[in-house]
């Protein structure tokens, strides 16, 4: 009973746990989408670095002035003929107006307050800072980040997100920046400009500006995300670990019932043959190994003497096996074995025995079974393997030395024999079979 409450109260622990994270991530994930916002206004109208400019840089004609009233700032501009693109607006700096400004990438809408009074477009520039392309003091070397809209009523104040900025491409062109630097980059702006667009008419016309709101997440949907990820992970860890702890505790429990219950157990002769069996195969293959062999080889030995009946001895090897292991690993090498025992143990008699002798190398020793018939088993064995794919990595061949037991020799002079011949079909470029004559036999 004590042992189900305690498996009770492990549960109920980690429950608690993975309970605590859910709540955790759900109130994250609302909080994130309901709050956490990070907003910035940026009021021009008591807002001191605002400064007017006109086309007159670059040959132009145009004329501007600007007063303020208490929302926002007035631009009064007259477009004139004299520059290819007449424009009148103003710049407003920030931080030092060149190099150092203010990071708006984080950020993503940004809320714009102009009204024109009169047709066409308003541009507006983010200029960044980029320490690559930066001349010092050359303002026109800061990037050009533009969007160009026309102003309505519906749409008042205009809403952007970062990715409708683009980097003006005559910028680029004039600059000859390379493409990849030719990217919009909101990350340290010292100087924004709000003018009249590429299509505002000649004449007057007049900017009403009231700043502009930046509004974001304080923290980033992909920082919460790898944060509530990592907590999720740790706290897995932390159940897996408390789990491995009970897994110890009721492991020690369970081996010393064992060792208790061992004492009465009348089943001891079993586990004795079974210990007995396993010790008498490969365990990797599960076929014989030498010790099961050996009691096996006995028994044809004694077939022969007896009754006369022919005993042949297979032996054959794996081609390359070695550059199997140092190419793919010993776990592909593992593979080739086990797949090789299960093709040769399907195309073999029942009183056939197969033994692998070590590594590579495998025995079928063929009771009632003369050299001929041995050597056509070989043959088909040798074609069945060639044509198998035992591995996905490669094909693998093998060759075959066969040798036919003498009454009353010596058990190694078979195998000598029989490796004679398998040397001889490795010499002879292997993937073949070879036999021991009766004439070697006889010496």
């Amino acid at each position: 009973m004590s042992r189900i409450m305690e498996k009770i109260y492990a549960l109920f622990r980690m429950n608690i746990l993975i309970f605590v994270l859910l709540a955790a991530t759900v109130i994250a994930l609302f909080a994130y989408q309901n709050g956490l916002d990070d907003i910035v206004f940026l009021n021009l109208s008591d807002y001191p670095y605002v400064i007017a400019e006109t086309d007159s840089a670059d040959g132009g004609s145009s004329a501007v002035a600007i007063s303020r009233t208490d929302s926002s700032i007035i631009v009064d501009y007259e477009l004139k003929e004299g520059y290819a693109y007449p424009y009148a607006g103003v710049k407003i700096l920030l931080g030092d107006g060149k190099t150092k400004g203010r990071d708006f990438s984080k950020f993503d809408s940004i809320f714009v307050w102009v009204k024109p009074r009169g047709e066409g477009t308003v541009r507006i520039y983010f200029r960044g800072y980029d320490a690559d392309f930066y001349r010092e003091g050359d303002e026109g070397s800061l990037k050009f980040n533009e969007v160009e809209f026309f102003p309505l009523e519906e749409t008042y104040p205009a809403v952007f997100v970062p990715q409708e900025f683009r980097v003006a491409s005559w910028w680029v062109a004039q600059n000859e920046i390379n493409v990849h630097k030719a990217r919009v980059d909101l990350s340290n702006i010292p100087l924004i400009e709000i003018q009249t667009g590429t299509n505002a008419p000649l004449g007057y016309g007049t900017l009403e500006i009231r700043g502009f709101c930046f509004k974001g997440k304080k923290i980033s949907k992909v920082d919460l995300v790898t944060i509530l990820v990592a907590l999720w992970f740790v706290t897995f860890l932390i159940i897996l670990v408390i789990r491995f702890f009970d897994y110890n505790r009721e492991r020690a429990a369970n081996r010393k019932k064992q060792e208790e219950l061992e004492k009465y157990l009348a089943a001891l002769e079993i586990e004795k043959s079974e210990y007995e069996k396993s010790s008498r195969t490969d365990p990797l293959t599960g076929c014989l190994n030498r010790a099961g062999f050996g009691s096996v080889l006995l028994r044809e030995q004694e077939n022969l003497t007896k009754n006369g009946s022919p005993v042949s001895f297979v032996l054959l090897d794996i081609d390359h096996f070695k550059e199997v292991n140092d190419t793919y690993g010993h776990n592909v090498g593992d593979e080739v074995l086990v797949n090789l025992t299960k093709l040769i143990q399907g195309k073999i008699r029942n009183s056939d025995s197969l033994v692998r002798w070590g590594g590579e190398e495998f025995v079928i020793l063929c009771g009632e079974t003369p050299i001929q018939n041995a050597q056509f088993l070989a043959e088909k064995l040798r074609v069945a393997i060639e044509n198998t794919q035992l591995i996905s990595q490669q094909r693998i061949t093998c060759s075959f030395g066969i040798s036919e037991m003498i009454a009353g020799e010596d058990p190694k002079r078979l195998f000598e024999r029989a490796d004679k011949a398998l040397y001889a079909s490795k010499e002879g470029g292997r993937n073949r079979v070879t036999s021991a004559t009766y004439r070697r036999q006889a010496r």
